[in-house]
């Protein structure tokens, strides 16, 4: 049930239910398209976004962002009013979002990643509202937000960030993915209009000298199933491509590039088998539409729901039954390392494995690996005493750029980032990895070793001395060049 206010067209402005805070449609989408959204959040979540937001409107985009207004805040496809309390939403953004998500995938109809594109950027957004401290909301009304300045960042960094134990809790991965999984709306308002004018340059597109292959068969895809009524929005190779371009089988593709047509094309066929043979097993082959194009050749289509139930079980099938020795190595070499030899966590090392593994960057550290993980040694008794071996999680392998060493040195670049995490001139955070850069750098060993050595400096009773490393933006202003230098500023 929507509530309207009775002096304002119903049709453009609405509230949504347990909402005190409207909703101006610009008679740009469908009421129903935020509706749908807002109905996943719990009460909590709206009763608290009733306090601080008045209204939510929306915007076709191009010259309509508040440009050069103080207590407005732009993110990239919407924008916070603190003056108004009002959030404005730019659907030309949101568009070019859905479009870009579209393009890097090898399945799914277009019109569905505009689809999951807005509800993502409303669902996000709502989840940062909710985050807004109200008592500094009268201090973010007589800035310019826009506009990088050192104290007007620290009041960013507080105003969007308010932690309190009361706050509602939303898991915006849940919602996203109850609204993946449901029927895609038949209007999406004026986002149909920009898909309908992006339809045609990809049209125009087709016949370009630089259009590849891949390209060619996504946009013909996309026109069937324009034809077909958008009931089934997912082609059969769509599906087969899902279970190939995954992370068991990408990386193998990855490291033999110069042979990728011929793997791709017998991966792709013994995956079409299996599926093939999966849809006849559980006798669903009757939810594929055959559909025959202008030359007689066969497609197959697959709706939504069919897609979303199957999926699972097609990847698994293929993982299973696609086998080859390389794959297999590289899996006995993922196991023995899933540990971080660091932190101790498990299973962990899924993408850093194929980094170490599959890429020429660490080719030397790969050698050494899988040198002893071929001895008779154990993961376990590889890490004993004070020094560790193994391959880090991402986080430890930041800070140590190394696959082994001493616990110590560990402990000693964890110290050094929490004793200079602090600008010592605008008293902004320094970047964790702009600490890490500083101290990995073999050029500035000697001025690395002056701050760990004198990192108690500050606390001199007879001086005070600044000392510490200034961060990007106060050395390029201050020495007018590159940072990764110390500054020391002695006040007497």
């Amino acid at each position: 049930m929507v509530k309207t206010n009775q002096n304002i067209k119903k049709d453009t402005i609405f509230y949504p239910e347990r909402c005190s805070f409207s909703v101006d449609t610009n008679n740009l989408i469908n009421f129903q398209m935020i509706q749908t959204i807002i109905e996943k959040f719990d009460s909590n979540a709206i009763y608290r976004l009733n306090d601080i937001i008045k209204g939510i409107k929306f915007y076709v985009g191009g010259n309509q962002w508040h440009f050069k207004e103080k207590g407005v805040l732009r993110f990239s496809t919407c924008e916070f009013d603190f003056k108004n309390n009002m959030i404005y939403f730019y659907l030309s953004k949101i568009f070019e979002s859905g479009f870009h998500n579209w393009r890097n995938q090898l399945y799914g109809s277009f019109k569905r990643y505009i689809w999951e594109s807005f509800c993502h950027e409303v669902i996000m957004c709502l989840v940062d509202a909710l985050r807004i401290d109200l008592s500094l909301v009268p201090k973010a009304k007589k800035r310019h937000l826009n506009i990088f300045r050192a104290p007007k960042d620290c009041l960013l960094f507080d105003l969007l960030n308010f932690n309190h134990e009361d706050l509602p809790k939303v898991n915006f991965i849940s919602i996203n993915q109850q609204l993946w999984t449901e029927e895609l709306p038949k209007r999406l308002g004026f986002l149909d209009t920009f898909y309908n004018r992006k339809i045609n340059v990809l049209k125009k597109k087709i016949n370009t000298p630089h259009a590849s292959n891949m390209d060619r068969m996504r946009i013909f895809n996309e026109l069937r199933k324009i034809k077909l009524g958008y009931e089934y929005e997912y082609n059969l190779s769509e599906l087969i491509n899902y279970c190939i371009h995954n992370e068991h089988f990408e990386s193998y593709f990855k490291v033999n590039w110069q042979m990728y047509g011929k793997l791709h094309r017998e991966f792709y066929y013994k995956a079409k088998r299996i599926i093939l043979k999966f849809f006849k097993v559980y006798e669903i082959l009757d939810e594929l539409k055959e559909y025959k194009d202008s030359a007689n050749r066969t497609h197959y289509f697959l709706t939504h729901a069919t897609f979303e139930r199957v999926k699972s079980g097609c990847l698994q099938n293929c993982i299973q039954k696609i086998k080859n020795s390389y794959l297999e190595e590289y899996n006995r070499f993922k196991n023995f390392y899933r540990v971080c030899p660091i932190c101790k966590q498990e299973n962990i090392n899924q993408l850093i494995c194929e980094d170490f593994y599959f890429s020429t960057k660490y080719r030397y550290f790969k050698e050494v690996l899988l040198e002893k993980m071929n001895d008779d040694q154990t993961f376990d008794e590889l890490n004993t005493g004070g020094f560790y071996f193994g391959i880090p999680c991402d986080e430890c392998f930041e800070i140590t750029k190394n696959i082994y060493g001493k616990y110590s040195d560990f402990t000693q670049v964890q110290n050094f980032i929490i004793n200079y995490r602090t600008c010592p001139i605008c008293l902004s955070k320094n970047h964790v990895s702009y600490l890490l850069s500083f101290y990995h750098d073999d050029k500035r060993r000697e001025l690395r070793n002056y701050l760990i050595n004198n990192k108690d400096l500050n606390k001199l009773d007879n001086y005070k001395i600044n000392i510490g490393i200034p961060c990007c933006r106060c050395y390029e202003e201050i020495f007018e060049e590159k940072p990764n230098h110390v500054y020391i500023d002695p006040l007497f």
